[in-house]
């Protein structure tokens, strides 16, 4: 599918290259304009006296990809979103040559990477197929060794931030913050970069900050110990450094085929990417599933909230196994039981039972009942969900909260619920036995 222009513009690592990207995709400032198959190239005159060599690269996982001669250190660039915008323009414009050497290795490099492995043959004569274990062994070797670099400087990082004392970080600009979490994911740890990232959110919160901080020193001494960790803890850390779930090996491991209940979703923002996590719940298992998508393009179709589905759910490795992986399609099924539904107390029992396992857990999923719904109060008090023994903040949209309100009339009720250690968000309601998700339905579900 072609990207329309506003997706395009998505891709802009900031407003200023959105905006002179727009400038730029005009015929007049491109002395020649390219597209093959999978790929454009053109020449764009800027300041200098020769023009810029462009290229844009459609095929492949992780397309589009970009090159470009010019000096910008931003990716991609405003000569790549304009060429991107150009051809879904004014495609008239565009020619077939053949791309350039820089453009063509480029391209070749790509598809290299891309392709699949071939078949090999072994001294007895019998053919296998599938990556060179040497070669992986030395990508991953090199890998961690970036990682472990990284993760000492930023051990440093909060070593300085703490000897500063904590009441200082908040006058650090957020350059501080931005430069460290770009030389981790310099370093192949994505993970710890967003978690530095974080770290201005819990500045007016002592309590958080210092919590926030203590995950972060964490994984810069287990890492070092990794060897000492059993392989669910070390699956644990690595995914809390940011490296990539091997689904198909997930997959193999085996799952659960059976009838889940879907509890309910919630998206959110953050690091150009959308995430949609989706919680299910079986015979006592509480299982996340996780699907992402690029700013301004859909997420996959979802699972219907407060629904029941057929599916078979692999679990990935962990001390606390609670990312799940589909395996297929899951289809409708009957409605599933509810479970039975636990206190706030239970919620902070079976949450602090999960971090103990896997203390960079962010977030668990709970059945809660009976619990009241306090609204805000004029004396500034926040949204607040309640029972016999305390409350808890009560967060989500402004619709889920006051339909939940309607629907308890000020009396106890059941609802599902997220909890991310700080803030309940709420998912769906129970009326009549059954679960109705409290934002409405979505219109691309199963």
């Amino acid at each position: 599918m072609t990207p329309t222009p506003d997706p395009i513009l998505t891709l802009a690592p900031d407003a200023g290259s959105a905006a002179s990207a727009r400038t730029l995709a005009t015929p007049a400032r491109w002395p020649d304009l390219h597209a093959g198959p999978t790929h454009l190239w053109g020449h764009c005159q800027g300041s200098g006296a020769r023009p810029y060599l462009t290229g844009v690269d459609r095929s492949g996982p992780d397309a589009p990809a970009f090159k470009c001669s010019c000096p910008s250190r931003k990716f991609p660039c405003k000569h790549a979103l304009a060429l991107l915008l150009l051809h879904e323009s004014h495609p008239q414009h565009f020619g077939t040559d053949p791309a350039p050497d820089a453009i063509r290795t480029w391209l070749d490099g790509r598809a290299g990477k891309h392709a699949p492995p071939e078949a090999d043959t072994d001294p007895a004569g019998e053919t296998r197929s599938g990556p060179d274990p040497a070669a992986q062994a030395k990508r991953r070797a090199a890998r961690e060794k970036k990682v472990s670099l990284g993760l000492e400087g930023l051990q440093t990082f909060l070593q300085d931030l703490v000897r500063d004392g904590l009441a200082q970080a908040a006058g650090r600009p957020y350059s501080d913050w931005d430069t460290q979490a770009a030389r981790l994911v310099d370093a192949q740890a994505p993970g710890a970069a967003r978690l530095v990232r974080m770290i201005p959110e819990c500045l007016p919160h002592p309590d958080r900050l210092l919590a926030h901080l203590g995950r972060l020193y964490l994984l810069t001494e287990a890492w070092p110990r990794r060897a000492t960790l059993t392989g669910a803890q070390q699956a644990d850390l690595r995914a809390a450094l940011g490296f990539p779930l091997d689904k198909a090996a997930t997959v193999a491991a085996g799952g659960t085929d059976t009838r889940w209940l879907v509890l309910g979703h919630t998206v959110s923002d953050e690091e150009h990417v959308r995430t949609r996590r989706s919680w299910l719940h079986e015979g006592g298992v509480t299982a996340l599933l996780l699907d992402f998508a690029a700013p301004g393009w859909p997420l996959p179709p979802a699972l219907p909230a407060g629904g029941s589905v057929r599916a078979r759910l692999s679990p990935a490795p962990g001390a606390f196994p609670q990312r799940h992986v589909l395996d297929g399609e899951a289809t409708r099924s009957a409605p599933a039981p509810l479970p039975a539904p636990v206190t706030l107390d239970g919620l902070l029992d079976a949450h602090g039972a999960a971090l103990a396992l896997n203390p960079w857990l962010e977030r668990t999923a709970h059945h809660l009942g009976p619990v009241t719904v306090h609204p805000p109060t004029r004396d500034g008090d926040p949204w607040r969900a309640g029972d016999a023994h305390g409350s808890l903040p009560l967060g989500g949209s402004d619709t889920a909260r006051l339909t939940l309100l309607a629907l308890g009339g000020g009396h106890p009720q059941t609802f599902t619920a997220e909890w991310d250690g700080q803030t309940l968000t709420p998912l769906c309601a129970v009326q009549d036995g059954t679960l109705h998700p409290l934002d409405g339905g979505e219109d691309d579900s199963v």
